[in-house]
């Protein structure tokens, strides 16, 4: 102990402890402590910032949510969890029926490639003469206009609308945005369309967005086994946060958590970087951090996953494939505007069951509606003599015999004869079939 006090002591921010090395004591009352300069181990407490709101009255007032959205902010700047959110990983949810068509004056909900969620509220105004749909969406000082997008559930797609929430529904919500669905219940609706959120946790939140809500499916197994794996990953973080709850409070201190970032695991952080960070922030050693908020975001912040990244998808009319490339006039594209494109070497083409294409580029997936085409490809769904599903006759052996085509691969049908099991199912070409009149 006199050799720390010989050499030059490490302060807290505030001044009030020192560290001995394995503890944070109270500093000798004998003299005033020499306080580091902001170079070293301190900043001024009144230029702190906590996402650019001051914070030098959350270490007087040591509000815990504030003092642990210093923490989360610390560990950021640490690389101990991510700078950002983690991308939301969407629990299991039933599959959302598309329909063939859309109408004018129908509902529906518009995958926005910016804010990377479904938004409600949206109508469809106007139906193209390619098939692709004009809609507004309302944003919150004004009603923007998607002039070409398509049926989907990919970004810049549409789908129907969902069920309006309602107080007392249960739900999945992505907690503060921060990546990871947690189950709660509607306890209020607003008037702005979002809601107050008690989560199954016991925590809340309020002026949850629309889009960041999941209807919660109780009796899917998936979606139970979804909750078990989340909630059981905050708990585990919680129990072991517990351990230094001696008063059993929800909260603990600062100082002990400083000690757990530099003293405990396989690769503590150093006491000059962590004090750095703690004075930077504002983040006093006798505040109290809310274990269970913090372990809530640790464990949305463990999923290594690479980020899935999305090509850019736009609309275009007129279209035409030639020489390997996607010429036609786009939309709105997001370097070239509107006007007529020409694409790289086309990677491949795909129709749905709508038979809207996605001609996917090097950087870019066109999408041409189902009569956007100046110049339909040859395996384009309106230019096959058959379709899944279809009755015909098929030849077999000099007789004609009532079958069903249950799947179609360019010219190759696979059919079902009918009255027989699978085993006589083949894949015939259209020789041997013919249409029932």
């Amino acid at each position: 102990m006199f050799r720390l006090f010989m050499d030059k002591p490490t302060y807290s921010p505030d001044g009030k402890f020192m560290w001995t090395g394995s503890e944070w004591i109270p500093a000798p009352p004998t003299s005033e402590p020499e306080q580091p300069a902001p170079s070293e181990q301190a900043l001024n407490m009144q230029d702190s910032v906590i996402g650019r709101d001051v914070v030098h009255s959350t270490v007087i007032n040591n509000d815990p949510t504030a003092v642990t959205t210093a923490v989360i902010t610390a560990l950021q700047q640490l690389g101990m969890v991510g700078q950002e959110p983690a991308a939301p990983q969407a629990p299991p949810t039933p599959e959302v029926e598309l329909p063939a068509t859309f109408s004018v004056g129908d509902h529906v909900e518009y995958h926005s490639p910016t804010n990377e969620r479904w938004l409600n509220r949206c109508t469809v105004v106007g139906v193209n003469d390619d098939g692709t749909y004009r809609i507004e969406v309302p944003k919150s000082s004004k009603v923007e206009t998607k002039h070409a997008v398509v049926i989907g559930s990919s970004p810049g797609t549409i789908r129907p609308a969902a069920l309006p929430y309602k107080v007392g529904n249960r739900v999945l919500v992505n907690w503060k945005n921060y990546g990871n669905y947690y189950p709660g219940t509607i306890a209020t609706g607003h008037d702005n369309n979002t809601f107050f959120i008690q989560f199954d946790d016991g925590d809340v939140e309020d002026n949850v967005e629309w889009g960041r809500i999941e209807a919660l499916q109780e009796d899917s197994v998936e979606v139970q086994d979804y909750m078990e794996s989340v909630l059981g990953a905050e708990q585990e973080l919680i129990e072991a946060f517990q351990v230094f709850d001696e008063n059993g409070t929800g909260t603990i201190p600062a100082r002990k958590y400083f000690e757990i970032l530099t003293e405990i695991g396989d690769d503590p952080i150093s006491v000059d970087d962590v004090l750095e960070e703690f004075a930077s922030l504002g983040i006093g050693l006798d505040s109290e951090i809310d274990y269970r908020e913090l372990a809530k975001y640790m464990a949305s912040s463990e999923d290594d996953a690479e980020p899935v990244h999305h090509k850019p998808e736009v609309v275009i009319r007129d279209a035409e494939i030639n020489d390997g490339d996607l010429y036609g006039y786009a939309y709105a594209h997001p370097k070239l505007g509107e006007g007529p494109v020409r694409t790289s070497q086309i990677m491949g083409v795909q129709f749905d069951a709508r038979a809207t294409a996605r001609v996917e580029t090097r950087n870019t997936v066109y999408v041409v509606g189902p009569t956007g085409w100046k110049v339909k490809p040859a395996d384009h769904p309106f230019n096959a003599l058959y379709a899944v599903g279809e009755q015909i006759k098929v030849e077999w052996q000099g007789s004609w015999w009532d079958a069903n085509i249950i799947e179609i691969n360019g010219a190759n049908h696979l059919i079902h004869y009918a009255g027989f099991d699978s085993s006589w199912d083949e894949w015939i070409t259209s020789e041997r079939m013919q249409k029932i009149v």
